[in-house]
């Protein structure tokens, strides 16, 4: 798709005090997770194994800065030109939330035009009040709620952006 180098040039990251690198399972375990991710990642035997199955059929990439972990993202393609986005902040990911917008705004316009994508979706815990209100800020529009959609049975809200 495209290299990681390429990726931190093209949404202007300061490498190397700011860089992507590839995703990789040991990203997850050296992330400071916020507590809505450590919590919901109990109702999984094997949450590392759901992450590298989004890794491998997509892109999935990690945010590094000055050596932490700050974010883990991706993007996998269930069909030609419809993809799902994720992401798993840590929860310093606050010190860094205006940089970390225009890096994701940019990002979601590189992968929608590189991969081809019509449609991005999110599905979002509906509790995120967080992650729901950063969707929107990313102009991704309300579609609907996917009731008891969520692995410890609550409620999910699905987001799209068309490109």
């Amino acid at each position: 798709m495209f290299s990681t180098e390429e990726l931190s040039r093209a949404i202007r990251l300061d490498y190397p005090k700011n860089k992507l690198v590839e995703w990789s399972p040991a990203h997850y375990l050296m992330c400071d997770l916020n507590e809505f991710d450590v919590n919901l990642a109990r109702y999984h035997d094997d949450y590392l194994s759901i992450l590298r199955q989004y890794a491998n059929a997509g892109i999935a990439y990690t945010g590094i800065c000055d050596g932490k972990v700050y974010a883990m993202f991706g993007v996998y393609e269930f069909w030609k030109g419809n993809a799902e986005a994720w992401l798993i902040p840590s929860k310093n990911l606050r010190q860094k939330t205006i940089p970390f917008h225009r890096t994701a705004l940019r990002f979601f316009e590189i992968a929608a035009e590189r991969m081809r994508i019509k449609r991005l979706q999110f599905t979002i815990h509906s509790q995120n009040v967080q992650a729901l209100k950063w969707a929107e800020r990313c102009y991704f529009d309300f579609e609907g709620t996917m009731r008891r959609y969520g692995p410890d049975g609550s409620d999910y809200e699905i987001y799209s952006r068309l490109f």
